[in-house]
C-alpha cells in the first residue's frame, strides 16, 4: 500500500470518512443496483433473484439512471447505497465498491476510479444485461436471467 499523502481517499479513508463526492465517486456505474429483483416477500432469507427488467428512471443507452439527482421522489423503492446499510450489500456484485471497501477489499483494477475512465466497466461484464425498461404489462418473473449472488 502506498503512504498515505499519496495513496487515493479509498484506500486511506474508511466509508465513514467519506465525503459525499467520494462516496458517490466509489459507484462504477454498473446499473445492477437499477435492475429489479424478486425475493419471497415473507422469507427475507428467500434466494433473491436478478431480473433484466430495468427501473424506468434507467437510460439503457447511458447505463445510468436519467434522473439521479431525483430518483428518490420519481422511483418509489429506489435502493439508496447508504452507509447505513452498507452491511446489507450482500445482493450486490462481488465487485461492487462499496462491499468490497466494506469488507477491506480494494476495488478491481478496471474500477473508474483507478482507470481514470468510465467506459472500463462494461468490458469487464460489470453492467446491466440487455435490460429492458419497467412498465406496467411485463411480469418480472419473466425475465429473471440469475440467482443473484456473488457468483454474478
Amino acid at each position: 500500500m502506498q503512504n498515505n499523502e499519496t495513496a487515493p481517499f479509498w484506500e486511506t479513508k474508511t466509508l465513514e470518512e467519506l465525503t459525499p463526492q467520494e462516496w458517490e465517486a466509489l459507484c462504477d456505474g454498473c446499473g445492477l443496483c437499477c435492475l429489479n429483483r424478486l425475493q419471497d416477500e415473507d422469507d427475507d432469507t428467500a434466494p433473491i433473484y436478478l431480473t433484466r427488467v430495468a427501473c424506468h428512471c434507467y437510460d439503457i443507452n447511458a447505463g445510468q439512471c436519467s434522473d439521479y439527482a431525483n430518483r428518490f421522489k420519481r422511483v418509489e423503492g429506489c435502493m439508496g447505497l447508504t452507509l447505513e446499510r452498507v452491511a446489507e450489500y450482500d445482493w450486490l456484485p462481488e465487485t461492487c465498491a462499496y462491499r468490497l471497501r466494506h469488507q477491506g477489499k480494494p476495488l478491481p483494477s478496471w474500477h473508474p476510479l483507478i482507470t481514470k475512465n468510465r467506459n472500463t466497466v462494461r468490458p469487464h461484464g460489470m453492467h446491466a444485461l440487455n435490460p429492458v425498461l419497467e412498465s406496467d404489462d411485463l411480469e418480472l418473473e419473466d425475465y429473471i436471467v440469475d440467482t443473484f449472488s456473488d457468483d454474478l
